[in-house]
């Protein structure tokens, strides 16, 4: 039996990347998170996912910037390329709102291993809270397996 549109698993694999809390001008604001080596053999194109739901008081906001690196081995990778540079994912409001960011990217013509850093970062000072996760899904397999 072949693969069809709906075995949503054979075309698909998703890596975590990171996640936390924070807090406007505290714990986690600002910081970068990088991922673990990810192989991305077998798949041509990917989606970083960074998601969450947050606080932030009106006037305020949620800005994110997402960089990748390349590796042949997983061990040394090159210089971080941005993918996004301070993206608004959320400009204040109603409390909580609900964020995601999608950011695509086309990997077939990558190195082999793939890391993601994501920095989540809060304008207010003390007071805005947030928390988050983010994902890397691997898409376009180049082989589906034998169902």
């Amino acid at each position: 039996m072949h693969a069809n549109t709906q075995d949503f698993q054979v075309f698909y694999k998703a890596v975590g990347v990171a996640g936390g809390a924070l807090t406007a001008g505290g714990t986690g604001d600002a910081a970068e998170v990088t991922s673990g080596a990810v192989d991305r053999n077998g798949f041509d194109s990917a989606q970083l996912l960074f998601s969450g739901s947050t606080n932030c008081a009106a006037g305020q906001t949620l800005k994110a910037t997402v960089k990748l690196a390349e590796s042949e081995d997983g061990t040394a990778f090159g210089a971080d390329e941005t993918l996004a540079n301070a993206v608004t994912v959320v400009a204040g409001g109603a409390a909580p709102q609900a964020f995601c960011l999608r950011v695509d990217l086309r990997v077939a013509n990558r190195k082999r291993f793939l890391r993601m850093k994501v920095t989540p970062d809060l304008s207010a000072a003390n007071t805005d809270t947030a928390q988050w996760g983010a994902a890397l899904v691997l898409g376009g397999a180049d082989e589906f397996p034998v169902r």
